[in-house]
């Protein structure tokens, strides 16, 4: 196991070497005098503190944007609809200190946007440019999206050894402001890169369907209340991290549904905030045809000085309608077997902290409450009760005339889900910066430890019968991500 391990990890310090230098030395050449500039001043200014991994989680508006005097606005020409271009949601147009060092989570959504038009009317009314009633006079549509491409080798501890050039991901994203205050919209077209069931060949694939579509009923400059109704992921779970691959707790419980939420967002820099939502599951007990699935979502964030974070917490009646179970455990393989013998609620636990401007640290657990009958879900012949758990540590800091970077550590590790295909544990390295503007570069090495070998799990009726190697498998991901 020493073997199988310290060779990728070798190979990926080789990889990081050549990516980085040539690109450091490059990009220092290029930008020696260029650092973070206004649109409308020739003085550099550097990132400020605030401008760290939880800032982008837990306050997701438009202070990056706002702050180096863009806004997606025309001044000329104030209340008057158009299109124009915006921040990819969650990521300033601009690096701006460590708000691209991360994986924007996609849960909450509305919130975020909520929090950018906020910030924008803020800004307008700080600037005296227009009056902020004239952005409700006539709709507004921005549109922004993120392309990512993606290299990989994989070395398993039984079945050799894989590689891959793709693209990881595509998205066109269109963010409809009012024409009133209280209304705006949002739609998500994303990109399949799977393979087609009938032949296998991916490239063949390559179409666009509707992620998240919804509308969002609220204003955050005059009320914390605020509801949703669309396709969405729930909050179930915030699943924030770092890493390129995803996390162990948001294979697991990371639901998109056709939902009705409803919520609250106090706007100090300490507050509670909280959502009820309500969906029709997939999963069903007979054959009733109603709503059958929901769930709670509650938190607090807090900022004392350089101290910033926050705890959460948040239950689903059934973990079967995640996308995990319904993907990976074979949930959809057809109706009967999304017809379950009871269902299992799940809950999720979270905390995040960080300390200054260089460090932050991430933990998620996320766990059914009561064991899957067996025919529905079984682990060493019994009924699954799975649960999982991330940690991660990020430490941020300045390369190359102050463009920013990250390294993380990560460890994952897991319990009765072998049917989801997730590792017993993962422990994840990580280096990522943002070299180029609007843009992310990132290197990442994974060692997952398998279940042990003679573990048995399947999923409904049988299906996807798996046995656990009890070997090791290695990773190493670089990815390109480019957001306009």
């Amino acid at each position: 196991m020493a073997k199988s391990f310290i060779k990728p990890l070798a190979i990926a310090l080789c990889v990081l070497g050549c990516i980085s230098l040539p690109a450091y030395a490059a990009q220092a050449k290029k930008n020696k005098n260029v650092g973070f500039r206004k649109k409308h001043s020739t003085q550099p200014t550097k990132a400020t503190p605030q401008d760290s991994y939880l800032s982008s989680v837990y306050q997701q508006d438009a202070r990056g944007l706002l702050r180096l005097g863009v806004l997606p606005f025309d001044f000329d020409v104030p209340g008057q609809a158009f299109v124009t271009t915006g921040p990819y949601v969650g990521v300033p147009v601009q690096y701006s200190g460590n708000d691209l060092i991360i994986n924007t989570p996609s849960v909450n959504t509305d919130v975020q946007l909520l929090r950018i038009r906020k910030g924008i009317r803020e800004e307008l009314i700080a600037k005296h440019r227009i009056n902020p009633s004239h952005m409700a006079d006539h709709p507004h549509l921005i549109l922004s999206g993120a392309l990512a491409g993606q290299a990989n080798y994989m070395k398993k501890g039984q079945g050799g050894s894989s590689s891959d050039i793709d693209v990881a991901s595509s998205s066109l994203d269109a963010f409809f402001i009012g024409p009133s205050d209280w209304l705006l919209g949002f739609m998500e077209l994303s990109f399949d890169n799977s393979r087609l069931s009938t032949n296998g060949v991916r490239v063949s694939n390559s179409r666009v369907y509707v992620n998240k579509a919804f509308i969002t009923l609220g204003n955050f400059a005059e009320s914390p209340f605020y509801g949703s109704i669309g396709q969405m992921y729930v909050p179930f779970g915030a699943y924030s991290s770092v890493m390129i691959s995803d996390t162990l707790p948001k294979s697991l419980g990371r639901t998109k549904e056709r939902a009705l939420l409803a919520g609250f967002q106090q706007q100090s820099p300490n507050a509670f905030y909280g959502a009820v939502y309500g969906f029709k599951g997939d999963s069903h007990l007979g054959a009733a045809n109603r709503v059958n699935n929901g769930g709670l979502n509650v938190g607090y964030r807090f900022e004392h000085g350089s101290v910033r974070g926050g705890i959460g917490a948040g239950m689903i009646a059934n973990l079967a309608d995640s996308l995990g179970m319904q993907n990976s455990a074979g949930f959809s393989t057809s109706a009967t077997t999304e017809m379950i013998v009871h269902r299992v609620p799940a809950y999720d636990l979270r905390g995040t902290l960080s300390v200054g401007s260089a460090w932050d640290f991430v933990g998620e657990y996320v766990g059914a409450s009561t064991r899957f009958n067996p025919n529905n879900l079984m682990f060493n012949g019994q009924g699954a009760k799975p649960w999982a758990l991330d940690l991660e540590a990020v430490y941020s800091f300045y390369i190359c005339d102050n463009k920013p970077s990250s390294f993380a550590v990560g460890y994952g590790r897991s319990k009765e889900a072998l049917a989801l295909g997730l590792p017993a544990q993962r422990y994840s390295l990580l280096w990522k910066a943002s070299l180029l503007r609007n843009t992310l570069q990132s290197i990442e090495f994974r060692h997952d430890m398998n279940y042990s070998a003679g573990t048995t799990a399947s999923g409904p009726g049988g299906n996807g019968t798996t046995s656990a190697s009890g070997k090791a498998d290695n990773a190493i991901t670089a990815e390109f991500n480019y957001y306009f």
